[in-house]
């Protein structure tokens, strides 16, 4: 599957290679394999962070461990050489380049607000499942010419 396809998925169903909100973090490392594991914080506030390259997923509720949040870092394509090739062999993702925002669904440009639009950058809600898409600066492409630099579901 095409990068740019899960992310729009992910805007549509809340969920990122079955992973949103509500999921613990169990299912999450069965389901996105090995990761950096970090604790933020004192009881009963503290989070659980898991990293798993593309995508981070927080968790709350100590000691069930629930998603409250997840991030899919798109510009770590760009900085992190062998991503790209690691998100294909873990996920059967392809990205063959960046994903813009023209490249994702109708069904999700339709949903979107603009939270604030500069040459610098943009940032779209899509309140039907709480999410946040930061794009990058415009590069004479237009609007739908904007890199998705990030994703945050839930947050």
């Amino acid at each position: 599957m095409l990068g740019a396809e899960a992310i729009a998925q992910a805007l549509v169903t809340g969920t990122f290679l079955g992973v949103g909100p509500g999921t613990s973090a169990k299912v999450a490392e069965t389901l996105l394999g090995d990761h950096v594991r970090q604790l933020h914080g004192s009881k009963p506030h503290r989070y659980l962070r898991l990293d798993f390259g593309l995508v981070e997923v927080t968790f709350g509720g100590e000691p069930d461990w629930e998603c409250r949040w997840l991030a899919v870092h798109t510009h770590r394509l760009a900085e992190m050489p062998g991503l790209a090739g690691e998100c294909a062999a873990r996920f059967g993702l392809e990205f063959p380049g960046p994903v813009t925002w023209g490249q994702l669904t109708p069904a999700v440009g339709d949903s979107a607000v603009a939270v604030d639009q500069s040459p610098y950058g943009a940032r779209y809600r899509i309140p039907a499942v709480s999410a946040t898409v930061h794009l990058s600066a415009d590069a004479g492409g237009g609007e739908l010419g904007r890199v998705v630099e990030k994703i945050m579901i839930g947050a």
